[in-house]
């Protein structure tokens, strides 16, 4: 029993990583479809200044994954009405922090 459960954690763990890689993408994705018109959404820096760049959300400490995706839900006036789903935003939020350095 040993045996399989040691196997079966390099699996469990490259199925994983592979989902997180996707999960990643989609919300690289929604960035550049719903967010690039107003922030810098990679690393490198864009014309747009209206909104801060990911870059420099991501790195403020203080902002953790749960306040990114309660605040992409809300409604925003100074932003695009989009509609994400729960779903969206956490791959939204896993991209954003992604970028910290």
């Amino acid at each position: 029993m040993r045996r399989a459960t040691a196997l079966s954690m390099p699996l469990l763990m490259l199925l994983s990583s592979s989902v997180a890689a996707e999960e990643l993408d989609h919300g690289r994705q929604l960035a550049e479809r719903w967010c690039a018109a107003c922030h810098a959404v990679a690393t490198e820096p864009t014309k747009f200044r209206r909104a801060r760049p990911f870059v420099a959300i991501a790195s403020k400490e203080s902002v953790t994954k749960a306040m990114l995706v309660k605040f992409l839900l809300l409604p925003h006036a100074t932003m695009a009405n989009n509609p994400l789903s729960a779903t969206d935003a956490t791959d939204l939020a896993d991209y954003i922090l992604s970028l910290r350095k």
